[in-house]
């Protein structure tokens, strides 16, 4: 599960000054929302480069399902959250940190899945690690141990797995995010034995 590729997208911006993505998840830990506020603005091409603007007039949509950030998480709607909800099948542990969400006329709130539990999903023979670590190049997943899961993430040593990008959906729920026209997510195949 990833973000679609835009030519003019939206975005939420964290504060000037805030922490790396990875620092927030060990100040997150028994809290349910970021302490903070975002700031919804426009990314675009432009010829020298990326050009963020609060102007968001030219957008089809301001308020994408699966919201592009500034600190690379999953920010999912109300209504994104909900569909995963009603298609959780057994071990996700999944709950959710809200944050609040600023544009220049109104404010939403979004959720970021996080994993209570390191997901097993992992076929380690077949997973391509980088030499003498447990640093993931290519994941390959074991349909076993996938299969009690609808939506999971990869292990890792750190509390990375936790709050990640590295989003991975079984077949029903893409089906599922496709058929309520979830605006923002794309997909892409891995490996699975």
């Amino acid at each position: 599960l990833s973000i679609k590729d835009f030519s003019e997208v939206p975005s939420a911006f964290a504060p000037e000054g805030t922490k790396l993505a990875f620092e927030l998840i060990s100040e997150l830990e028994g809290k349910s929302n970021l302490p903070f506020e975002l700031e919804l603005v426009k990314l675009s091409d432009g010829k020298n480069g990326v050009i963020k603007s609060r102007n968001l007039t030219n957008l089809s949509t301001a308020w994408f399902d699966y919201l592009p950030n500034s600190l690379a998480w999953p920010f999912m709607s109300e209504k994104f959250k909900d569909l995963i909800n009603e298609n959780l099948i057994g071990k996700e542990a999944i709950n959710w940190v809200s944050a609040e969400i600023n544009s220049i006329s109104e404010s939403r709130i979004y959720y970021i899945p996080r994993f209570q539990i390191k997901p097993d999903v992992l076929d380690i023979n077949q997973t391509l690690f980088v030499d003498g670590t447990d640093r993931i190049i290519i994941p390959h997943f074991a349909l076993d141990k996938i299969k009690e899961h609808s939506i999971f993430t990869i292990p890792s040593s750190n509390d990375l797995w936790k709050i990640t990008s590295q989003l991975y959906v079984n077949k029903k729920l893409k089906e599922a995010i496709i058929n309520e026209d979830i605006v923002g997510p794309s997909f892409e195949s891995v490996r699975v034995t």
